[in-house]
């Protein structure tokens, strides 16, 4: 049985993705006043009250969420999908992560978005799309894709899958909240990653019976 499934609307769904997201990108790009209007309303929500507490609680999420730890998070994943002979899957999160990072870089670079003004200054870079956002959609997806459905009892996986979901908004909030990225940063990391998700897990379908050939991949899972 192979870890992902022939998803016939796989292409409509990446579609889909491809298509919203160049629509927020052109229109950040093109600086649109109706995304300014929404970026602005979002973040009077997200920051009216700022106690200490939420500000440690947001610091501490986006120091998680680092890009630089998504990496080691990826990496100790892959080793223990390749202790477990599942040394295809692990291959293919590495390469889903460092293939999704280059993405995500060319397309910061293209559109140039400025940071908010009143950023920190270890927040550095283009603004657009949040790379701490974009690299914690891939890890929560391959959590969620792979390491869910090996858990036997439904209502555990269920308590993760809802965990999974409540991080993924955390590290959204966050970004906004300490002000190193606008509402619309995150909402095109979410697309990006879920629509280079989707060719991931495509490529994955087509590459894994080729790979399981290879002679160090020959008892790999797949």
């Amino acid at each position: 049985m192979m870890l992902f499934n022939r998803d016939r609307d796989r292409p409509w769904k990446f579609t889909l993705a491809t298509a919203l997201f160049l629509v927020v990108a052109i229109y950040i790009k093109a600086q649109n006043a109706y995304v300014e209007f929404l970026d602005s309303s979002i973040v009077d929500v997200i920051q009216k009250n700022q106690p200490e507490w939420k500000t440690l609680l947001y610091r501490g999420v986006t120091s998680l969420a680092e890009p630089k730890l998504d990496i080691i998070w990826v990496l100790i994943l892959a080793f223990l999908l390749w202790g477990f002979k599942f040394k295809i899957p692990a291959l293919w999160c590495l390469a889903t992560l460092a293939g999704g990072d280059v993405l995500a870089s060319l397309v910061k670079n293209l559109v140039k978005r400025a940071r908010p003004s009143t950023h920190l200054a270890i927040d550095d870079g283009y603004s657009f799309p949040s790379g701490h956002v974009f690299g914690t959609f891939l890890l929560v997806a391959m959590i969620w894709v792979i390491l869910v459905p090996m858990i036997a009892a439904a209502w555990k996986a269920w308590i993760v899958r809802i965990l999974l979901i409540v991080w993924m908004g955390l590290v959204m909030i966050s970004r906004v909240y300490l002000n190193a990225h606008f509402p619309t940063d995150t909402i095109g990391a979410v697309l990006l990653a879920y629509l280079w998700l989707q060719f991931a897990e495509g490529l994955y379908i087509r590459l894994a019976p080729v790979m399981q050939n290879w002679p160090l991949l020959k008892r790999s899972e797949i």
